[in-house]
């Protein structure tokens, strides 16, 4: 919560309500979402919790790309920006709506078959979950912001992309329990689930950013 307050104060100064109205909309239906998933799946529930780190590895990349509109002013940085927010939706939506015992799971890098909720798992449900959270972002920010049907376009299938590339990371990296090393030093950082967030909410902003630039 002291996290969210924080994040979201900054992301309403440098975006203003409307960005922040977006977030809320992620904040809401993620935790709506979430709520009802644990019900489900109580056996899982280290899975369904959130935490303050969880909060910056979705918000970090829209904080980055609302200060670069803020610096540059170019709205090109704000699709960015607003992708960042519709990978993190879709990513929440398909984990959350995907992990059910019911669901056929499949590992995204061979299409074996694994357990719901596994790290790298796919599934039919998991997958329209994850296209319509990124849509439902897309479609607000179309029409908070006024942007022409294209972006809405730009930005539905940036977040969808960046949630494969989450799903894809946490298959290669997350799966096999992967650490980097800090160049020059004898550090290792463990690539979690905090860090494959970042990476693909990242992704998603450079993604939107790249069909801005191909489609306008």
């Amino acid at each position: 919560m002291f996290a969210a307050m924080v994040a979201g104060t900054f992301i309403y100064g440098l975006g203003n309500w409307k960005t922040a109205l977006i977030v809320l909309a992620f904040f809401i239906t993620s935790a709506a979402i979430s709520g009802k998933w644990k019900i489900q799946s109580p056996d899982l529930p280290n899975k369904a919790r959130r935490n303050g780190l969880q909060v910056w590895a979705n918000g970090f990349w829209l904080l980055i790309c609302l200060i670069l509109v803020s610096l540059f002013d170019q709205n090109i940085f704000l699709i960015g920006a607003l992708a960042s927010i519709a990978t993190a939706t879709a990513d929440t939506w398909g984990t959350e709506l995907g992990s059910n015992k019911t669901s056929a799971t499949y590992l995204i890098t061979t299409f074996e078959n694994v357990k719901p909720g596994d790290d790298g798992g796919i599934s039919f449900r998991g997958t329209i979950a994850a296209v319509g959270g990124s849509a439902m972002i897309a479609a607000l920010s179309v029409y908070f912001f006024s942007l022409q049907f294209y972006i809405f376009l730009c930005i539905l299938i940036a977040g969808f992309l960046g949630s494969v590339a989450d799903s894809y990371f946490g298959a290669i990296f997350q799966k096999n329990n992967s650490s980097i090393a800090v160049p020059f030093s004898r550090v290792k950082i463990q690539i979690d689930n905090n860090l494959v967030n970042g990476l693909a909410t990242g992704c998603g902003a450079l993604l939107a950013i790249i069909l801005k630039l191909l489609l306008s």
